[in-house]
This record gives structure tokens, C-alpha cells and sequence, in this order.
């Protein structure tokens, strides 16, 4: 819903937006005296007679004129955007009824198509995992993986490199990439052995990323692990979060399948980051370059997106559509949406019920979109708007838009999942079963294959009294969860 162009009736008087009401005054006679149709001279103008009329009955109204100033200025703050926002509802037409009707909101953020990003410095900590279970080719490949970053990274860069079983070593202070030499060697000196506390490597990584922390730089901190960590998970969350405020990103890889996946989940969202489920070793390399170079790709952060909602409207739930499907923490109408990459898309979508309404235009709700631009230099950045519906005693046939349709039918799928889990651990295992095979069922609508027969395998395991296989939970959760839409269709 894009707002239509707004004139600048100031432009039109001729005058500075400082005016006061005499100024406002002297200027409208004096032009309604040149442009009148009736005034007989050669500059005589209907139309722009018509345009100054409209400009003076404005300006001289001072509620008009503050209506029409905070109009001017979003349209103008919206000009100079770097980011670029389009609602869509399921229906712009609602009937008149007595119940409540569910409508959906679909909120997709994306830079605009002119923005051109510069890339800025990475300030980039790698904490490996090195304890017992990593020998052999899980370490080797992450080593392969740290190799290739080391190679690709520009040298205004800074790396750290950290590496942890039941204690963590710094094995690459901070530094720029001017001496890559040094940093192969550092790292193919890795080795495994130990057990796995994820606190100590996760303090010891944050410290060197901080070291070099700069607003013009952008500072993350990738973790590897294949293991559980015991007794510091809370304190992990707390080490998090500190760095989420500090601005510094966490993402996670998964490796194999006895890591804790809700642990991992809580502990990269406290930063803004992701966790990635990597089910075989040979995937390691791809995944990790995939993910700096992403992070090289940071447009924005902070992603912040507010609804206030009219009387008559109520929300329902709310989810994460793109990049990938999450559900989201509203709290006082707020939601936290994370960072923006070029060449993807942030989007929410929102259950909301709306109670009874005479025909007519409403006002739904007003939503806000705040977010930190990266420079340079940095700014905030602010969108807002209206959502606004037509009641109708007769509305006429409205297809449900095609982009909406899509992302409940892919959502659907993800809440089923969620639904078969939590089933499981309350013991209700029929209702899981069938709930699995309905997720592949829809899978295989969608062309999704190989993830549907294995939530087809998972849903045999489940008939025949047996548990959920760790591979299976993990490729059903995850896969299900990337299914979000990543791009405008």
C-alpha cells in the first residue's frame, strides 16, 4: 500500500516551509491575482489557479497544516529510504458482519532496487569446537572451511580464532589479514580432544571480537560445535545477550546430530543470528563461506516493527516469513525482526481478528518500521503508515493475493511440525504419527521431496512404537523452517 505522491503546496505559494500565517496570506493574493482564469492576463490558469487554492486552503488552516507538514515529512523521509516496505492484507474488502473475521498482514522489507550497499570491514571471530567427537572429518573439514575464510577475507578484515573443548584457547589474536600465511599455520595446528564447554569458548571468542569493535565496522562471531554443553547454558544465554546489545551477531552450525538444537535456537537469538543444522561434514565449507559472505552483505539491523491497532482489531499471532519461518515475540505491539542482507527479504506476517464494523473505510491499525542503516555512516531510519479496509454489506468476490496464499501454505507446514513435537512429548503419539505424514503430504505438494520422505520415515518410526530419529527431528525442523520466502515472487 504505497502512499500517492504528496504536492508540495509550499513549492506552489512560492514560499519557506517557516512561513508564518502573513507570509501564507500576502503570497495567495498575490498569485491568485496573476493566475486567476478571470484575470485577464496571459499567465491566467485554471489549473493552477485550482493548485493554489487548494495550497492556501491548507496552509491557512493551523491543523491542516500540521496534518500536512507530518505527511511532508514521511513522504520526504521515505524518498531518501534505503529500505523499502509493502503491505498486503487478504482482503482489501471485508462484509458486514456481527462476528469476528480473521484477516492476515503480510509485512515484506527488503533494500530498495536502486540502493547500491558498500561493503563495509568485517570484524569476524570464529569459535571452533575441537573437542573428542570433532577428530577426523569433522575437524578437517572445519579447518578446510577456516582455510578458505582466511583466503577470501579482504585485509582491511580482522579475524580471531578460538578454539574449545573443556577450556578454550586463542589460537589467532584479532588481527588484519595482512600476514594470511601466519593464520593457515595457527589453524591447521588445531587438534582434538576433550569435552565441550561452549561458555568458555563463546567468552573467550566475544573478548577478541570486542577488542576490534568499531561503528564502522561489522562485528559477528560464528560458532562450530557438534556436542551438548552441560551446567552453562544460562550463562551462555546471559554472554549472548550482552553481545546482542553490543552489536556484535551470533550465528551457529550445527554438526551432526547430538548438539542441543533449542539450546542453540535461544543462544543465536539473543544476537540476531541464525543456527544452521549441518548434517554432513562435507557440508561445513560451503555452509561457513555462505555465512561471512552474507554477513559482508549487512544492509541493516535492528529491525524493529510496531502495530497499533485500532479498537475494533486484535492480534491473533505473528510470525517470521522470510528469510526463514519462526514464530515471533511480540511484546506491546513490537517485534524484533533482526538484520537485513542485500539480495534478501525480511517479512512478518500477522493473524489478526477484527470484531464488528459498520460499512465503510476503517482504520485497521498504523504500523511503524525502525531500523539502523549501515553508513556510512550509520543513521536510523523510520517508515510508517496506515492500513486502512473497506467494510462492505455486498463486497464483491476478492481472490486472496497469491503471495499470501503461498506463505500460509508453506507456514502450514511449519506449524504442523511444531505441533507433531510437542505431541510427542506429551505422549501423544497417534496424533504425532498422523500429524508427520500430513507434513509430507504437503511436501510433496510443493515438490519438496527429499524432505518429505523423510518426514514420512520419521512418521513409520512413530506407528511402530519407535522414537524420532536425532537426524530426523533435526532435517524436519530445519528443513521445514527454510522454507520461509527468501525473495519477492
Amino acid at each position: 500500500m504505497e502512499t500517492d505522491p504528496l504536492l508540495d503546496l509550499y513549492a506552489v505559494l512560492g514560499i519557506p516551509r517557516i512561513a508564518d500565517a502573513e507570509e501564507i496570506r500576502r503570497a495567495y493574493r498575490g498569485l491568485a491575482k496573476r493566475f486567476h482564469p478571470d484575470s485577464g492576463t496571459g499567465e491566467a490558469s485554471a489549473e493552477r489557479f485550482q493548485m493554489i487554492e487548494e495550497a492556501y486552503r491548507v496552509l491557512s488552516s493551523p491543523q491542516q497544516r500540521r496534518e500536512y507538514d507530518h505527511r511532508l515529512k514521511l513522504q520526504e523521509q521515505k524518498a531518501r529510504a534505503v529500505l523499502s516496505c509493502q503491505v498486503l492484507t487478504s482482503r482489501e474488502t471485508l462484509p458486514a458482519m456481527e462476528t469476528e473475521q480473521m484477516l492476515y498482514l503480510l509485512i515484506e522489507i527488503e533494500p530498495r532496487g536502486e540502493f547500491k550497499p558498500r561493503r563495509m570491514p568485517l570484524n569476524l571471530g570464529l569459535v571452533i569446537d575441537r573437542s573428542t567427537s570433532m577428530e577426523g572429518n569433522r575437524l578437517n573439514s572445519v579447518k578446510a572451511a577456516a582455510h578458505r575464510i582466511i583466503d577470501d577475507l579482504q585485509e582491511e578484515d580482522t579475524l580471531s580464532v578460538v578454539a574449545f573443548s573443556d577450556r578454550a584457547e586463542v589460537l589467532l589474536p584479532g588481527q588484519s589479514m595482512k600476514d594470511r600465511a601466519r593464520a593457515h599455520a595457527l589453524v591447521s595446528s588445531i587438534w582434538a580432544g576433550g569435552g565441550t564447554e561452549i561458555l568458555q569458548g563463546l567468552r573467550a571468542g566475544l573478548e577478541q571480537v570486542r577488542r576490534f569493535q568499531r561503528s564502522d565496522r561489522i562485528s559477528y562471531l560464528i560458532l562450530l560445535t557438534d556436542g551438548r554443553t552441560y551446567g552453562d547454558e544460562e550463562d551462555c544465554i546471559v554472554e549472548a545477550r550482552r553481545a546482542g546489545l553490543e552489536r556484535i551477531g551470533i550465528s551457529a552450525l550445527g554438526i551432526g546430530e547430538d548438539w542441543n538444537d533449542l539450546f542453540l535456537d535461544r543462544l543465536v537469538q539473543q544476537a540476531n543470528g541464525v543456527s544452521v543444522y549441518v548434517s554432513h561434514a562435507q557440508q561445513i565449507r560451503q555452509i561457513l563461506d555462505e555465512q561471512v559472505r552474507k554477513i559482508g552483505r549487512l544492509v541493516a539491523r535492528d529491525l524493529s516493527l510496531t502495530l497499533r491497532f485500532s479498537e475494533h482489531v486484535w492480534l491473533e499471532a505473528a510470525f517470521c516469513a522470510a528469510p526463514q519461518f519462526d514464530r515471533l515475540v511480540v511484546e506491546d505491539g513490537t517485534c524484533k525482526l533482526g538484520p537485513l542482507f542485500q539480495g534478501e527479504m525480511v517479512s512478518a506476517l500477522y493473524e489478526l481478528v477484527v470484531g464488528r464494523a459498520e460499512p465503510g473505510v476503517h482504520r485497521l491499525l498504523q504500523w511503524e518500521l525502525t531500523a539502523e542503516v549501515l553508513g556510512p555512516p550509520a543513521r536510523q531510519e523510520r517508515l510508517e503508515a496506515d492500513v486502512r479496509l473497506n467494510v462492505s454489506a455486498e463486497p464483491p468476490p476478492e481472490p486472496v493475493p497469491p503471495r499470501i496464499l503461498t506463505v500460509l501454505s508453506r507456514l502450514s507446514i511449519f506449524r504442523l511440525q511444531e505441533q507433531a513435537w510437542r505431541a510427542l512429548e506429551e505422549g501423544r503419539v497417534l496424533e504425532a504419527g498422523r500429524q508427520l505424514e500430513a507434513v509430507a503430504t504437503r511436501l510433496l505438494d510443493i515438490g519438496e521431496y527429499e524432505l518429505a520422505q523423510m518426514a514420512l520415515l520419521e512418521a513409520g518410526r512413530v506407528a511402530q512404537g519407535a522414537q524420532v530419529s536425532k537426524k530426523g527431528h533435526k532435517t524436519i525442523k530445519y528443513g521445514t523452517r527454510s522454507l520461509g520466502i527468501r525473495t519477492p515472487g
